[in-house]
């Protein structure tokens, strides 16, 4: 094998430049990384991932992990496209779903764990894959970037009090982990906005454990698990879950239609 002249980290940042800044661009591919405006996200998040020839080894390291995060959190926003479990006899599950995504920010995630994240969904049920049109979804998407992503965007208080929803003639189903029922009111108005409907608060439930500190500690117990003592996982944590992105999933179309993305993880939401 022939060794490299350079040292091992030169040849590092050096196939770095060559085979990972390609990967980059492909992934940014809808604009020019050679002219960006730092302030819109997802060029910003552009420049921190491009290597640069100046870099430290330390912050190639970095660009590189901040990239794959990024790459996981697409993912982690895909699942669910192409199934193809939908039981088409079924009004409800044929009509055109929205979906909200949070997360939890970076900065307030406890050493050790992982980011908490939401989803809520409703369903449109005036629409069904034939009559939805992109003119119908741009006015839900206006709707949720004037309810969700304004200012530093919606941020939902989750906890252990369970609060729920629903009126399937409406599309709603919601079952909303809260710090208490006045945030579940709140968060449930938030998301009818989007349809332009009222609560009717006869459709709204609370179930509240008499002692949650014991049935969903913040701290959850050690267990073993695969050969080592290890932390479980929390059940009902609390958390603050910041709006990310909102997406429409219509049966026969193979991928879905991001509506919203505060994220920048998406090119071309319909509204931005």
């Amino acid at each position: 094998m022939t060794i490299p002249p350079a040292s091992p980290t030169e040849h590092l940042q050096s196939t770095l430049r060559k085979y990972y800044n390609r990967e980059v661009r492909e992934w940014f591919s809808d604009i020019d990384i050679d002219n960006l405006d730092l302030n819109i996200p997802r060029q910003s998040m552009a420049l921190a991932c491009r290597h640069q020839d100046e870099d430290s080894f330390i912050l190639t390291i970095s660009r590189q992990m901040f990239f794959e995060s990024i790459r996981n959190r697409y993912a982690l926003f895909q699942s669910g496209v192409g199934e193809t479990t939908l039981k088409q006899t079924v009004r409800r599950k044929t009509r055109p779903k929205i979906t909200l995504y949070f997360l939890e920010d970076l900065s307030d995630v406890a050493d050790g764990y992982a980011p908490i994240d939401g989803q809520i969904s409703i369903r449109l049920m005036d629409y069904d894959q034939g009559s939805i049109t992109e003119a119908i979804a741009r006015t839900h998407a206006l709707r949720i970037r004037s309810a969700f992503a304004a200012g530093a965007g919606f941020v939902w208080k989750k906890g252990k009090v369970m609060c729920s929803y629903s009126d399937w003639e409406k599309g709603y189903q919601l079952q909303l982990l809260c710090r208490n029922e006045t945030e579940g009111r709140r968060v449930v108005e938030q998301v009818l906005d989007i349809q332009n409907d009222s609560p009717d608060w006869s459709n709204f439930n609370v179930n509240e454990n008499a002692e949650p500190a014991t049935a969903f500690p913040t701290i959850p117990d050690r267990d073993r698990a695969y050969g080592e003592i290890r932390r479980q996982p929390r059940r009902r944590p609390i958390a603050d879950v910041r709006f990310q992105l909102a997406r429409m999933d219509v049966v026969g179309v193979p991928a879905p239609i991001i509506l919203v993305d505060r994220s920048g993880t998406y090119p071309n939401p319909l509204v931005s």
